[in-house]
């Protein structure tokens, strides 16, 4: 007998009756896949990254950034200010800290924590790439807020998409939507920080790509429920029920 079935409880097993055998209890969660998404992302990333400015990606950098630069208004302005700053720290952790209560209510304590994990090493890990690529900003005469750090990835976008990621995920949205609600976040936010200047069009790209790998290995690392007894998953007989002795 193989040693899984070891723990099978057995006991509803009626005299000369149907067997009804239950899964012990360690199967209950199984572990995600690593989605080949990650793999891309951060390929792609890396790619991103390697580009100098002289290349045709810097110079398009260059070009977009010139003429958003040239055609800003004050509208477009002050909007991008307001959706800037709804990618701050103290946002994302509220709204953070909300998804988490719910998510704890839902499925322990363990499940709460997930998002805020999840963003805390997302933002640490993005600090340290940072740090390496050591990605210069656009010139300062663009800028219309006061930035902190290198240029990429996009530290504005990467707290924007892990942020609506990992809460979406956490409220028990699925793999699609939870990746669709990073990518707008990403694109909205990504897109004030490039009307103030302050980031070339690529850290967008790459505070996005970074945050839908991380994402993806955050999801990884999840247990994922298993399926039931009474379905696929378990031995069972239908029709088979406990009876009494």
């Amino acid at each position: 007998m193989p040693p899984d079935w070891a723990d099978t409880d057995t006991s509803c097993i009626p005299a000369g009756g149907r067997t009804h055998l239950r899964l012990p209890h360690r199967a209950a969660t199984q572990p995600c896949r690593l989605s080949g998404g990650c793999v891309v992302s951060y390929a792609l990333l890396a790619v991103v990254a390697a580009q100098p400015p002289d290349s045709w990606l810097g110079r398009l950098d260059a070009a977009v950034t010139g003429t958003i630069a040239g055609s800003r208004t004050a509208a477009a302005v002050r909007a991008a200010r307001a959706v800037s700053a709804l990618a701050e720290p103290g946002p994302a952790a509220v709204a953070l800290t909300a998804a988490a209560a719910v998510a704890a209510r839902r499925a322990g304590w363990q499940a709460g924590c997930g998002p805020l994990l999840a963003v805390a090493g997302g933002m640490m890990a993005r600090r340290k790439l940072s740090a390496m690529v050591a990605r210069q900003r656009p010139p300062a005469e663009l800028w219309l807020a006061e930035p902190e750090g290198f240029s990429l990835p996009s530290k504005h976008t990467a707290l924007a998409a892990l942020t609506a990621g990992a809460c979406a995920s956490a409220l028990g949205a699925s793999y699609a939507a939870s990746h669709a609600a990073a990518l707008v976040a990403a694109a909205g936010v990504g897109a004030s920080r490039v009307c103030l200047g302050v980031h070339w069009p690529s850290d967008v790209l790459a505070g996005w790509l970074f945050s839908a790998g991380w994402l993806d290995l955050y999801r990884w690392l999840q247990p994922q429920p298993a399926a039931s007894a009474t379905g696929t998953g378990g031995l069972v007989h239908r029709g088979a029920e406990r009876r009494s002795p």
